[in-house]
């Protein structure tokens, strides 16, 4: 009987021993606390991954975090992400307005030992993608910021030092800062008086090998994308971080950028395709609009590059390569009057490129037949620059003007300068001038010299038809466009060989010189369009 109650105690014991189940609630405070770890891993891990969409990610979920009692702890991982997004923001000309002042905000919330102002004055100081921004805001926000350029390298060092309080910002951060910042402002000097701080006693005036240094090859690819748009982009370290993360549509934009330098050639295809996943993801960038209309202005496509002009402008009214692009596409669309229009709003602004404006406004008013406004605008473009095609231009207008005096100066000037070689207009135009005067000889020269250049550009234009059809990797509307025009350039270079050379024969008949007149009207007569007049020519000289 003994056993029994002995029995019965130690099953009591033991059941009020075993472990206890745990409430409701506990559970469900292991499961928050399981996925506010779950979170916070998952946005540290955002954050280094580094991408726009990444950032924007990491700081939608330590805002979450931070929603309760944890967000001191929290507040400087909400500040980082706001600087970097800010600096995403202007390396795609992106107004960072916003993301500062909620960065600013945060200020007040954060540890003491985190110098907050002194970060947000290095996001600051930073410029936007100047693709993207007029080039007088461009100039102008630089200036601004002298003094603080002046003092860059010390920020540097800063930047780049050890922390040793867990509250600060973490390295990378601070390592993208310091390569922004380097990267930004390449040509700096430095007052004798400042010398950087103590940390880096070897920094030189331009840090930006000693912060390369700093960042390991196996760094995050938050570092290895700011590495790879540093001064050029760089290939390698851009299609690294895209491999790593899909979602770098600004790395796109980066790479599209390196493409572009073959689109006169290729079409660039691998560009058309980088620029659409830019444009998708940022369709508000002026840098991503820009690039993509330049890029269809390139491969003759103006059409749709009016399209991102106008969108670039929409942004950036005063963007001076969109204005200017805008203006040359309208203009070859033959839509003259807002060609016109685009051209006195880049005058009234005024552009950075005045002297085109005046030149393509010229261009077009000479083209409508509206002589008087063309020679004014074209003598203001002559003002600004000398160029060959500015001078080519007014000897075309002096001619019709039959002022040709000037006409003749200008035409001259335009054959001397850079690329003057290939300019066959102007000669065409020197001979008539002379043709005018009835100076038959001088002008029979001309023309003589006219149908070599022309054979010269239709011999070039063969072989780059040639090439074009042989050209495998290529855009296919592109090198369509460009078969078309090569073919079309063809036919007009021969056509003015020919008729360069019965002017040259005729002038040189009537100068009483029929001994060069003859070869050059058999050259001429290889031009059925012109046989009637080969022909009167050949009974005038006793050819048979």
């Amino acid at each position: 009987m003994r056993s029994a109650w002995v029995l019965v105690a130690i099953c009591l014991l033991a059941a009020s021993c075993g472990p206890k189940k745990p409430s409701a609630a506990e559970i469900e405070a292991a499961r928050r606390l399981r996925e506010a770890a779950e979170l916070r891993a998952l946005a540290e891990t955002k954050t280094l991954q580094g991408c726009y969409d990444c950032l924007i990610e990491a700081r939608g979920a330590f805002e979450k975090l931070a929603a309760g009692a944890d967000r001191p702890a929290l507040v400087v991982k909400l500040f980082e992400l706001d600087l970097l997004i800010a600096l995403r923001e202007k390396e795609l000309a992106i107004d960072a307005t916003a993301t500062i002042a909620r960065a600013r905000a945060l200020g007040a919330e954060l540890p003491a030992t985190v110098a907050g102002e002194r970060y947000l004055k290095a996001v600051e100081a930073m410029p936007p993608d100047n693709t993207g921004v007029p080039v007088a805001a461009d100039l102008s926000f630089r200036r601004s910021k002298i003094p603080y350029v002046g003092g860059i390298d010390n920020e540097i060092v800063w930047l780049l030092g050890t922390e040793a309080d867990t509250t600060a910002v973490q390295r990378p951060v601070r390592q993208y800062l310091a390569l922004s910042l380097d990267c930004s402002y390449f040509r700096r000097g430095r007052p004798a008086a400042q010398a950087p701080q103590a940390g880096l006693a070897a920094l030189p005036q331009a840090a930006r090998q000693v912060v390369m240094e700093q960042i390991p090859k196996d760094a995050p690819a938050l570092l290895q994308y700011r590495v790879g748009i540093c001064d050029r982009p760089k290939k390698a370290q851009l299609e690294a971080v895209r491999k790593e993360e899909s979602r770098f549509a600004e790395a796109a934009y980066f790479l599209a950028r390196l493409d572009m330098g073959n689109a006169s050639e290729t079409g660039a295809p691998a560009a058309r395709l980088l620029l659409d996943e830019a444009y998708g993801r940022f369709p508000k960038s002026p840098a991503v609009t820009y690039l993509a209309g330049n890029y269809n202005q390139l491969i003759g496509d103006c059409k749709a590059g009016l399209k991102y002009y106008d969108e670039t402008i929409a942004i950036e009214p005063a963007h001076d390569n969109a204005l200017l692009g805008r203006t040359v596409c309208l203009a070859f669309l033959k839509q003259f009057d807002d060609s016109i229009a685009a051209a006195t709003r880049m005058i009234a602004i005024p552009s950075s490129n005045l002297a085109d404006a005046y030149y393509w406004r010229a261009w077009v008013r000479h083209h409508t037949r509206d002589y008087p406004q063309a020679r004014a605008d074209i003598d203001m473009a002559k003002k600004i620059v000398s160029n060959n095609a500015i001078h080519r231009l007014a000897g075309i207008i002096e001619h019709d003007q039959d002022d040709l005096l000037p006409a003749d100066k200008d035409l001259v000037t335009a054959t001397a300068m850079t690329d003057g070689q290939y300019d066959c207009v102007s000669r065409w135009y020197l001979g008539l001038n002379d043709m005018k005067r009835e100076r038959w000889t001088n002008s029979a020269a001309h023309f003589e010299d006219s149908m070599n250049c022309y054979e010269r550009a239709a011999l070039f234009a063969e072989q780059a038809l040639a090439k074009m059809e042989a050209l495998k990797d290529v855009d296919p509307d592109f090198k369509a466009r460009q078969i078309e025009g090569f073919q079309a350039a063809i036919k007009e270079d021969r056509a003015q060989q020919y008729a360069s050379a019965f002017n040259a024969a005729n002038h040189y008949a009537r100068g009483g010189d029929p001994a060069k007149a003859r070869p050059l009207l058999e050259i001429a007569a290889k031009d059925p369009a012109l046989d009637s007049r080969v022909s009167e020519l050949r009974k005038l000289l006793g050819i048979r």
